[in-house]
């Protein structure tokens, strides 16, 4: 029998991508939005439910009885959090509470989190044991959702998932923005401090670590997924423009003001059970500028890596022509199956 998996924030940038790298390991997965996905993922069945309801966490989780749950569904954009704690409260703690807390038993849940809960780093690199130092709403916010997701007593593991980046991110954020502004023709890019390092790891790669701590990671554990790895903002302007004259402009207003000069995670831990990187971002970073940022980009690991991504099996013509179809869940679920792209 299939296994059987919900993913919050199914519509969500990263939980795209791990839907479909679900779907691509034959697992069956339903995915849980807010409202209907302008693009659904052929052959993913979906589920109309907000996670601040807990009632409709309940009766979602009654019926899909899942054996492992991702939460991804979060408020996750520093400017929207700052702009509306309650919202952020409400989505990032209260969401997490509901979700898991309706979560079966028996099931294995997976909170996605994030790296902003370590603060202003002490030492580098940063492993899970280093002091948390939440500074403001979001990084706040995820972590009373770590404490709330270990109070419900449930089997829960923690990825702590440093900075990201792939096909589909929004140009809300700066590497998305610069990629996308590339890909139009743009040969000046305006910026901020280009100079600080960050650890960056390709969204692909993250949602791959998701199920290897679902499959092999403790109970009350925690995780971080990152590259070990810290380059300065210009390389990936660089890499990025792929041979192209790109110049950057740096503007006052987007200088952080106690911007840190270096943030780099320990990935050793994952690493430990299982966890394997597949992409190497320059290759990730000349395929956004390259291609319109759809969800249609191939989970196909980098020419640059050397080992494989664990646990794929081909997208075969297993998707048939199927209509959008009502759930006994009050009408709230359908189903998008098409031929895979």
């Amino acid at each position: 029998m299939s296994l059987r998996v919900v993913v919050t924030g199914a519509d969500g940038f990263a939980g795209r991508w791990l839907c479909r790298s679900l779907l691509e390991r034959g697992v069956n997965v339903v995915g849980w939005v807010r409202r209907p996905p302008k693009e659904p993922i052929a052959g993913l069945e979906y589920r109309i439910v907000d996670v601040r309801n807990e009632r409709q966490c309940r009766d979602g989780m009654s019926v899909d009885q899942p054996q492992q749950v991702f939460h991804l569904a979060a408020m996750t954009n520093l400017s929207d959090c700052e702009g509306d704690p309650t919202g952020a409260h409400n989505t990032n703690v209260m969401g997490t509470r509901n979700v898991f807390s309706s979560m079966p038993k028996s099931a294995v849940g997976v909170l996605s989190s994030t790296c902003h809960v370590y603060g202003v780093p002490q030492c580098l690199p940063i492993t899970e044991q280093h002091p948390l130092a939440s500074v403001g709403v979001y990084s706040c916010s995820k972590q009373e959702a770590e404490t709330e997701a270990l109070k419900t007593g449930r089997k829960v593991v923690i990825a702590r998932a440093f900075h990201h980046t792939g096909p589909g991110q929004s140009i809300r954020y700066a590497i998305a923005d610069w990629c996308q502004q590339i890909r139009l023709g743009a040969t000046t890019l305006e910026v901020g401090n280009i100079a600080v390092r960050r650890d960056y790891t390709d969204v692909r790669d993250v949602v791959k670590g998701y199920q290897v701590l679902a499959d092999c990671g403790l109970d009350g554990d925690i995780y971080n997924l990152c590259s070990g790895v810290a380059h300065p903002m210009s390389i990936f302007i660089q890499w990025a423009a792929n041979g192209r004259t790109v110049d950057t402009h740096t503007a006052p207003s987007r200088v952080r003001d106690n911007d840190v000069g270096e943030f780099r995670g320990d990935p050793s831990k994952a690493e430990a059970i299982g966890w394997i990187r597949a992409h190497h971002l320059r290759d990730t970073l000349v395929q956004m500028p390259n291609r319109p940022q759809s969800s249609r980009t191939s989970m196909t690991p980098s020419p640059s890596m050397s080992r494989p991504v664990r646990s794929t099996v081909p997208t075969s013509s297993r998707y048939s022509q199927k209509s959008i179809r009502p759930s006994p869940l009050e009408s709230r679920s359908f189903r998008r199956s098409l031929p895979p792209s």
